[in-house]
């Protein structure tokens, strides 16, 4: 946990929302330079005993599998793997409108989108899902949708033919 993964802004969206969705819990998985923070401004909230620090998990797909909506809320993300991980396992996905976490929600199509530190568009994009059961699974079903392309085959392939391009052999030339 960093503070560039806009944990903090996720707490405060929270806040924001947690008045009025009295059975939301927020689980934050994952260790970090910021971690202490993180926990000192969940505690001086009264929402602390419905914000979990779950710590490191060697396999977070569980928490993946259990949950409704998964957020990612960075400030900087140059691809968001997690992402790839939450589609898969079919959660409504929340996320900054930043560097490649676009490109990995298709433009909004697997996710919804929102500017990298608006804590307001956070609260109301969470909101809007937990109050309304079929939007929430209109977007856990487009998570699901056009995987293929993010799969290990396809990446080590491609990772493969640039590694060719770069060590091909390069053209004779004779200069005179």
């Amino acid at each position: 946990m960093s503070q560039r993964k806009g944990i903090a802004d996720l707490i405060e969206a929270f806040g924001q929302i947690a008045s009025d969705l009295p059975t939301a819990h927020l689980y934050l998985v994952g260790d970090g330079p910021d971690r202490a923070t993180f926990e000192q401004q969940a505690n001086q909230t009264p929402w602390r005993h419905r914000i979990h620090f779950e710590g490191f998990q060697p396999e977070p797909q569980g928490y993946l599998l259990a949950t409704d909506v998964f957020v990612l809320a960075s400030h900087r993300e140059p691809f968001g793997l997690v992402l790839s991980e939450a589609r898969e396992a079919g959660c409504a996905i929340v996320a900054s409108e930043v560097d490649g976490i676009p490109q990995v929600l298709e433009r909004g199509r697997a996710g919804l989108l929102v500017p990298p530190g608006n804590v307001t568009a956070l609260a109301t994009a969470l909101s809007h899902l937990l109050t309304h059961p079929q939007t929430l699974q209109t977007w856990q079903h487009q998570a699901q949708q056009n995987l293929d392309w993010l799969t290990v085959e396809r990446v080590h392939q491609e990772t493969l033919e640039v590694y060719q391009e770069t060590i091909a052999p390069l053209p004779q030339t004779i200069c005179a």
